[in-house]
């Protein structure tokens, strides 16, 4: 059964559904108040939860992310509301129960007697459909006892609404109810849909219609006039955009034509199938989808029955990573019930012709004759089986395929887990250095026993060191934003004398530490064309690891070499090198356990993010070991058109 009385409140007075969207949204654009944004968001996912599911999704995450951003507790605990109804209709309990359960929290910390009454009726249609019938009464109860206390019309009609339908569950299931009786039951329905006349609430009207409609039908007092008035009000809701109200009554229509045998069952079945896919309630269109491949492959209605295998496989794809392979399950098992309903047919058929052939008492031509079409028959169904055998087998292939498909994209996205936990230790790692040196200094000035003159050259170390520390954590954060949003290149001219200069400040205090020697040798008007940000990003990691490898007393050179209208800089150290086994590995992600010992996490990690810089500036990045001591660390960038020009 599609579930539709939990998600029927909604944000403000509705009127005509396009024109309150339109209006909503030109709204939103022109807004700059974060809260009235928020609240706008949370509205237009409102309108969009019975027309297009994917894209209340959209609005609801957009309300939620920025309510969290501004702290705005009421237009979070809206978002998480609306989540809870659209894991509802995305048939994940876990999900909505989940969203519900945050929704009401947030909404008690805030003493919102309105937001706990409609999120308590949830959870009260919600257990309603888990069948834990005691917790569905005290939820609904709850919601019944604050709603004496209310004047939102909006609330109090959808209650009552939902008061009706927990009634009607309960009496369709053959199970009496604690908190609802059938007199009250069809009074607050009356009451619910004249509220909602008043309002002008088109959606509330049409449920409401619809569940008198299914009232005439299943009392069975006037189903000729139910029927007629349900389908009356589907083509409304269609014809007014109401896609989800219109997939719920051909549900219906669906069920009653097929418990009524009456031949245009399919016809409601794939008019509810269709507008499933079309408004993205694919889950619940599911079970539909499965009963009409059924029908049509036992047919033999290929084309139809290929149709709709595509679609259940494409609906089961999108569910869940933990259902896929139930669903998958699910399918094999179908095909496998298939083939034994073929052989139990072909068993039965033959037990028939030796029946008959018992009581046959005829000569021998009468014999000949029923051999001869027992053979015919026979041969028919061997054909029958192997036509079904070879189309199971390519299902088989083609579900076989695309569970390959998702495993590998299940050890992807392992894969990409991994590499945002280490990306975790990166960032700690450019931030410990200048932090460590922040508390030392800060130990030294807590001491109180410095001159003057020291404790205002430390202090002066200290601006120097925190202006540092922001720098880095501007340019991470620029480019997890990035990431986040998607990455666009625009390369600028960047000159890396000054540039290497100042990634050296950052180090200052390590290789003087040392007794290093740091030699440039790059023109100063020499001019590259790349993403400064990430170029940088490159420069500290390469001059860091120079002189964090460096012996003492070392020397770090820094050279720039000219091919043609590309420029290759390096930066070589007198360290130990790199362990030749890790060495052509350096900038490929692998799993670093193995590893241990030879490189530290952060460092090879800080190399492969280095690598992927160079890959979208268009350049390449590489390593060697020298032949006495150290390594050198490379790359290769094109001139900023600018120097080319001013060369030639």
């Amino acid at each position: 059964m599609i579930v539709i009385s939990g998600c029927l409140v909604r944000q403000g007075t509705l009127y005509a559904q396009k024109s309150v969207i339109s209006r909503l949204e030109v709204t939103a654009a022109v807004t700059t108040d974060s809260i009235r944004y928020v609240d706008l968001m949370n509205q237009l996912a409102g309108q969009y939860q019975h027309l297009q599911l994917d894209t209340c999704f959209l609005y609801l995450s957009k309300a939620r992310d920025v309510a969290q951003r501004q702290q705005y507790i009421r237009g979070e605990a809206a978002a998480y509301r609306g989540l809870g109804g659209y894991y509802a209709y995305r048939d994940n309990s876990y999900l909505s129960f989940r969203f519900y359960i945050d929704a009401l929290n947030l909404y008690r910390e805030l003493g919102d007697s309105a937001g706990i009454c409609q999120t308590c009726m949830h959870l009260g249609v919600y257990y309603q459909f888990e069948k834990q019938f005691e917790e569905a009464g005290r939820y609904m109860k709850r919601a019944l006892d604050i709603s004496k206390h209310l004047k939102n019309d909006s609330i109090l009609m959808a209650l009552r609404a939902n008061y009706y339908f927990i009634y009607i569950s309960n009496f369709r299931a053959g199970r009496s109810s604690d908190i609802v009786d059938r007199k009250s039951a069809t009074r607050s329905l009356a009451i619910a849909r004249q509220m909602a006349a008043r309002a002008g609430d088109e959606r509330l009207l049409l449920y409401t219609g619809m569940l008198q409609a299914q009232e005439l039908i299943y009392s069975k007092t006037a189903e000729a006039e139910g029927v007629a008035k349900l389908m009356a009000l589907v083509a409304e809701a269609e014809r007014k955009g109401y896609v989800y109200h219109a997939m719920y009554g051909s549900s219906h229509l669906a069920s009653y034509k097929a418990r009524s045998h009456q031949a245009d069952s399919l016809i409601f079945q794939r008019h509810m199938v269709r507008l499933a896919l079309e408004g993205g309630y694919r889950e619940l269109a599911l079970p539909v989808v499965a009963k009409l491949f059924a029908w049509y492959d036992n047919h033999n209605k290929s084309d139809s029955a290929r149709f709709y295998a595509n679609a259940m496989l494409d609906i089961m794809e999108k569910e869940e990573q933990g259902k896929t392979q139930g669903e998958l399950d699910y399918i094999d098992y179908y095909m496998q019930e298939k083939k034994l309903r073929a052989l139990q047919l072909q068993h039965d058929y033959q037990q028939q012709l030796l029946d008959r052939k018992g009581m046959e008492s005829r000569g021998r031509y009468a014999v000949i004759i029923f051999l001869t079409i027992l053979l015919i028959l026979t041969v028919l169904l061997l054909v029958d089986v192997n036509r079904s055998h070879r189309r199971s087998r390519r299902n088989a292939v083609q579900l076989g395929e695309k569970n390959r498909e998702i495993s590998e994209k299940n050890a992807l996205l392992r894969t990409n887990d991994d590499f945002k936990n280490k990306l975790i230790s990166l960032i700690a790692h450019d931030f410990r250095v200048p932090l460590n040196h922040i508390i030392d200094i800060t130990d030294l000035l807590k001491d109180q026993s410095l001159a003057y003159d020291d404790a205002t050259g430390l202090f002066r170390k200290l601006e120097t060191k925190s202006q540092q520390t922001l720098h880095i954590f501007d340019n991470i954060l620029r480019w997890i934003r990035s990431q986040l949003s998607g990455f666009v290149y625009a390369p600028a001219v960047c000159k890396p004398a000054a540039m290497f200069r100042e990634a050296l400040e950052v180090l200052k205090d390590d290789y003087i530490e040392k007794v290093l020697t740091i030699q440039f040798d790059i023109p100063e008007d020499l001019q590259l064309l790349a993403d400064r940000e990430m170029l940088q990003f490159v420069h500290r990691n390469l001059l860091h690891n120079a002189v964090k490898f460096s012996p003492v007393q070392g020397t770090v050179h820094v050279r720039a070499a000219v091919d043609g209208d590309k420029v290759t800089i390096s930066v070589s150290d007198e360290g130990k090198g790199v362990d030749p086994g890790v060495l052509h590995h350096l900038f490929e992600y692998r799993n670093r356990e193995k590893d241990r010992g030879r490189t530290t996490g952060g460092a090879g990690l800080a190399l492969i993010i280095c690598k992927d810089f160079m890959d979208k500036m268009g350049g390449t990045i590489h390593v060697s070991n020298n032949p006495e001591s150290g390594s050198t660390f490379s790359y290769t960038l094109p001139f900023a058109k600018e120097s080319i020009t001013r060369e030639q």
